[in-house]
């Protein structure tokens, strides 16, 4: 037997208000995902069977729907948790930032040396020496690694931490 009390726009109303799909609500009205969409376009009535579940729901739906729920309490240990794992990293990468206008320093000159080397070791049309190809390629691979993109790309992760590290501090001390 199926109940004419529910029209088909208050299940829609129901799964938007508490996020629920046709199967979810189908799940808690003991209905296919099928009947609910039936329901919801009007071909069908609901179920005897669901008309308790969907009241309980459609009565939660109007007591809920005056003012918005408070929101949870600040997780304090998850927040600390991750304000120390935000300075651990930046510590570890404001080191590693500063190996690297050294490692950049040795790569620029090997390329700046190039141009004399090739003048010396293959004048005209001589070939270079193979290592010269393997000293020109590690100084390219190094750059890549810890050139001047390579240092602004950490600074920035660097900044990004720092910024997050305070306001989960800022977070804990509010809460």
């Amino acid at each position: 037997m199926a109940s004419p009390v529910v029209t088909s726009g208050l299940l829609p109303r129901l799964r938007a208000w508490f996020n629920l799909s046709q199967p979810m609500l189908g799940q808690c009205l003991g209905l296919s995902r099928e009947m609910i969409s039936q329901v919801e376009r009007g071909l069908r009535g609901l179920p005897l069977s669901a008309t308790l579940p969907q009241a309980a729901l459609t009565l939660a739906y109007q007591t809920t729907t005056d003012k918005e729920p408070t929101a949870e309490p600040l997780d304090a240990a998850a927040l600390l948790k991750q304000q120390r794992a935000c300075e651990y990293r930046a510590v570890q990468l404001a080191f590693e930032l500063s190996r690297l206008p050294e490692r950049a320093l040795w790569a620029r000159r090997r390329l700046a040396a190039l141009p004399t080397l090739r003048a010396v070791l293959a004048p005209g049309n001589t070939p270079a020496p193979t290592w010269l190809a393997d000293f020109e390629a590690g100084a390219h691979t190094e750059l890549a690694r810890s050139g001047s993109t390579a240092q602004a790309l950490l600074r920035a992760r660097l900044v990004a931490l720092e910024a997050e590290a305070a306001e989960l501090a800022r977070l804990l001390g509010a809460a």
